[in-house]
């Protein structure tokens, strides 16, 4: 196994301060450090690289957002701006697939599609998917191996399933999904082997499974279950959801933990533990990690990233590892 990985990590700040930060990391030990870090980009809240590293993508999260391609030089440890482009809105997600990147806006309560180049540069804008004047769009995320995608609409409290197009690049949308009432779905990961997806919520701090079949424009709700011990009294926001097929995790911003289910038959969850950070406000961070012994997770308001190590028991345990950063707010392993 390599014996260092590149990590990118995204930042809340201006367009003049270091906001991109390319780190190293050693899966032996749980360490990161120090590579590069990028200004030229304000609120870079969500990070993406194509299947061939060649690109990293990131979101401008402000009123007139924009999406910005660098090429990256892994040699010299530079990114490279390649192009930016208008996203209609304020965006919080990037989805990479293929020729085509994806884009949610959650002012503006749209989708935007992009077509690139054979070197993953964004050229062109092929699509723009307009919802209702109260939908904010959280994320877009492609079903695995098929060509329907997924968006979370926060404002709305609703799933949206829409087919793309692939040699016109359009989205088309086709059935959709009303959440509970009011959970506010935000994030969504989905199971390696089965037809499952889980979505976390932003405001009921809940985790929704749902069995689905696109070709049957079938999507049906499983199980809604709490990230939260049931003696909790504090204010708390779901934020990232990430599934290996055995676990799945969830951070709580405000509880400042990461929940950790077993996946049992059906893809359903049980039995919960829940992990305390010492560290604030956990709005993201990175599960599938190489070697599989670690998270790392983006501590916004402690201005850390911090490493936790997973037992042979799946329990998470402080490894001690942390990292300052101003903000950060998205983590990418490549």
């Amino acid at each position: 196994m390599n014996s260092l990985f590149d990590v990118f990590v995204g930042s809340y700040g201006e367009r003049n301060e270091e906001t991109i930060h390319w780190l190293s990391f050693d899966p032996r030990i749980g360490k990161l450090e120090k590579v590069a870090a990028f200004d030229g980009i304000e609120h870079p809240s969500f990070l993406e690289v194509n299947t061939s590293k060649s690109c990293l993508y990131a979101i401008s999260e402000v009123e007139q957002g924009e999406v910005i391609c660098y090429g990256i030089d892994p040699v010299h440890k530079q990114l490279i701006e390649w192009s930016r482009h208008p996203t209609h809105g304020g965006p919080c997600y990037v989805e990479v697939n293929g020729d085509y990147v994806f884009v949610s806006n959650y002012t503006g309560g749209n989708i935007v599609v992009y077509g690139t180049n054979e070197n993953g540069k964004i050229e062109e804008e092929t699509d723009c998917v307009h919802f209702s004047t109260e939908s904010r769009l959280h994320t877009i995320r492609r079903l695995p191996e098929s060509d329907y995608y997924v968006a979370t609409d926060l404002g709305k409290h609703k799933l949206y399933f829409l087919y793309f197009n692939q040699e016109t690049g359009k989205l088309q949308q086709r059935f959709e999904a009303e959440t509970p009432y009011p959970s506010g779905p935000r994030h969504i990961d989905f199971h390696p082997e089965i037809a499952v997806l889980y979505v976390v919520n932003e405001f009921d701090s809940t985790v929704l499974v749902y069995a689905y079949d696109v070709e049957k424009e079938f999507v049906q709700l499983q199980q809604r279950i709490t990230t939260l011990p049931s003696n909790c009294k504090q204010e708390n926001y779901g934020a990232e959801v990430q599934c290996n097929g055995k676990l799945l995790y969830v951070s709580n911003r405000g509880h400042d933990s990461i929940t950790t289910y077993q996946i049992i038959n059906n893809g359903l969850l049980k039995n919960y533990s829940i992990s305390r950070l010492g560290s604030k406000w956990p709005r993201h961070f990175q599960s599938k990690v190489p070697g599989e012994k670690h998270l790392i997770i983006a501590n916004e308001h402690s201005n850390e990233l911090m490493v936790m190590r997973k037992t042979q028991k799946n329990e998470l345990v402080h490894s001690n590892q942390r990292h300052a950063l101003p903000r950060p707010v998205c983590v990418k392993v490549m």
